[in-house]
C-alpha cells in the first residue's frame, strides 16, 4: 500500500469501537510504571500474571527422554530424542551435539518459524540428508542455511523441538472424516487423499487444511481454560528441564533464538523462565494493538485471552532483564507496522535503562523482508557468544 493511500482499516466501521477498546484495556503492569522501583518485585508479580494468563501448567510427567536414534553428520551429532512431556504426549526433539568438545557447554533453544508450513518444525532450521528440494528451496529464501547446525559448529549444544501443530505433532488432515470436512477446504482435503504423501502436492494441500482448522483448533484449546501460546511456552520450558538434566549442558548458559513464530515463542519463553540468559527475538516483536488497525492477520497462536490487560509483548520480553535481549527487527516487513516495532524496541529500551542494565539490552534494525539472514545470524550468535 503507497504511503499516500488513505488508510482503511480491516475491520471498516468496526475499528473506532476496537480502538477504544484498546485505549479501554492499557496494559496496567509495565515496570514503567512510577508504582515500580524494585525489578525483582515487579518481575515476581508480572511473572505471575503472565502464567496465569497463558492457562496451562499441567501435571508433568518425570523428567526424562526416549533416545531414538543418533546421527553422525559433519562436526556434530544429531540425537533424536523424545521428551517426557504430560500423560497426553511426548515432545519430538533434535538435539545437536558439537563433536570434540568435552565437558559441559552452553546450550540453546532454536525456535523453529511458523510460516504456514505445518509439515515441517525441526525441519525448517535443521537438514536432513536426502529431504526434498521443496524443503530446502523455503529453508534457503527464509534463512539461506539451516542456522541450527551453524550454532552446533559453533559449539552450542541445541535443541530443536516440533512446536505444537508442526510436524509431528501437526493435525493429520488425512484422517479427518471427509463428510465433515468443511466445505471452504473439500476440495484441498480431498487431495490430501489422492496425492502421493510427501510429494509437493500433498504437502501444499495438508498446509492449506491445518492453516483453515488453526480457528478450530484455537476455539478448542480455548474452551479447554488453557491457551495456544500457553502451550507453547510449557513445551518450551519443558525442552530447558531436558537440557539442564544433560550431563553436557551448563545449566547457567541457556539461551534462546528463533524468527518469526520462533521470535514469538522466544519473546514468551524469556518472560516465563529466568533460565535463559541471554535471547535472540528475530521478526516479533510489537505490541498487540499496534496491530490494528491492518496487520491483525497472524496465527492465532500469538493472542493470549486477558493477556494485554496487564503486560504488552515488550512488557513480556522486559521480564528477561537484566538477561542479555537482542531484538532484531526486518524494516522490511510486511506483517508489523514498522511505528509499532521501533516502540516496541524503545520500550523494551526503557526498562533496562529503568533497571540499571541498559547495556545487556540491544534493537537492531535490518533492511530486509521478514527472515533471518545469514548477517542476522551472525550478529545473533555474538550476541549469545558475549553473554554465555
Amino acid at each position: 500500500m503507497s504511503s499516500t493511500a488513505p488508510l482503511v482499516p480491516d475491520l471498516v466501521n468496526l475499528h473506532p469501537m476496537l480502538e477504544n477498546l484498546a485505549r479501554d484495556h492499557a496494559p496496567g503492569m509495565s515496570f514503567l510504571d512510577a508504582r515500580w522501583s524494585s525489578l525483582e518485585d515487579w518481575k515476581t508479580a508480572a511473572r505471575g500474571v503472565l502464567l496465569d494468563r497463558l492457562g496451562y501448567q499441567p501435571a508433568a510427567r518425570p523428567l526424562g527422554a526416549e533416545l531414538v536414534r543418533r546421527e553422525e553428520r559433519d562436526g556434530f551429532s544429531v540425537e533424536v530424542v523424545r521428551i517426557h512431556a504430560t500423560e497426553a504426549y511426548s515432545i519430538p526433539a533434535r538435539v545437536l551435539v558439537p563433536a570434540g568438545k568435552a565437558g559441559r557447554r552452553p546450550a540453546v533453544l532454536a525456535l523453529h518459524c511458523h510460516s504456514g508450513r505445518y509439515t515441517w518444525g525441526h525441519e525448517k532450521v535443521l537438514s536432513a540428508p536426502g529431504e526434498p528440494a521443496f524443503l530446502t528451496t523455503f529453508r534457503d529464501g527464509t534463512y539461506a542455511r539451516p542456522w541450527a547446525e551453524a550454532l552446533a559448529r559453533r559449539g552450542y549444544v541445541v535443541i530443536v523441538i516440533d512446536a505444537f501443530y508442526f510436524g509431528e505433532r501437526r493435525l493429520r488432515v488425512e484422517d479427518l472424516d471427509p463428510a465433515r470436512v468443511f466445505p471452504e477446504v473439500r476440495d484441498t482435503h480431498a487431495t490430501v487423499r489422492r496425492a502421493n504423501p510427501g510429494s509437493e502436492e500433498w504437502t501444499a494441500a495438508v498446509n492449506k487444511v491445518c492453516g483453515f482448522y488453526e480457528h478450530l483448533t484455537a476455539k478448542a484449546v480455548t474452551a479447554t481454560g488453557a491457551s495456544w501460546a500457553g502451550i507453547h511456552v510449557w513445551d518450551d520450558r519443558r525442552a530447558i528441564d531436558y537440557l539442564c538434566s544433560r550431563a553436557d549442558v551448563d545449566p547457567a548458559r541457556i539461551g534462546c533464538a528463533g524468527l518469526s513464530g520462533g521470535g514469538f515463542r522466544t519473546a514468551m519463553a524469556i518472560g516465563a523462565d529466568p533460565r535463559i540468559k541471554a535471547a535472540c527475538v528475530t521478526g516479533w516483536m510489537t505490541g498487540f494493538a499496534d496491530l490494528l488497525p491492518q496487520h491483525l492477520r497472524h496465527t492465532w497462536m500469538v493472542f493470549t485471552p486477558g493477556l494485554r490487560r496487564a503486560l504488552d509483548l515488550p512488557d513480556v520480553a522486559a521480564l528477561h532483564a537484566p538477561g542479555a535481549l537482542l531484538v532484531q527487527q526486518c524494516r522490511r516487513d510486511h506483517l508489523f507496522p514498522l511505528a509499532g516495532m521501533e516502540a516496541a524496541v524503545a520500550k523494551i529500551g526503557r526498562v533496562y535503562a529503568k533497571a540499571g542494565r541498559p547495556e545487556r539490552f540491544r534493537g537492531s534494525f535490518h533492511d530486509v523482508p521478514h527472515s533471518f539472514t545469514p548477517a542476522m545470524q551472525e550478529e545473533a550468535f555474538a550476541w549469545l557468544d558475549r553473554w554465555l
